[in-house]
């Protein structure tokens, strides 16, 4: 008997922040999404000057809200969400 590893499925959000001046920008993002049910992984990558793109892997428990992240960042944040996007993975 052959066995097959299957990829567990869930969903990958991916959002564009301007905002991040630094490492410890991305730390106390990264914490604040941690916080969400399900997140696996969170990766943050600068794409020019003043705008990041951040990927959010997730096992797909719970879906996860544009309007949630911003406001887990904080109302005084000074990082802002530009985009949100959601996407299966299998």
């Amino acid at each position: 008997m052959v066995s097959q590893l299957q990829a567990e499925p869930g969903v990958t959000y991916t959002g564009k922040l301007t905002g991040i001046d630094c490492d410890g920008c991305k730390r106390s993002i990264a914490s604040s999404i941690a916080k969400f049910k399900g997140v696996k992984t969170i990766k943050i990558v600068k794409k020019s000057s003043g705008s990041h793109v951040m990927t959010v892997a997730t096992n797909g428990a719970k879906a996860i809200s544009k309007t949630e992240v911003s406001n887990a960042l904080g109302k005084d944040s000074h990082y802002k969400i530009v985009s949100w996007k959601s996407r299966k993975t299998s």
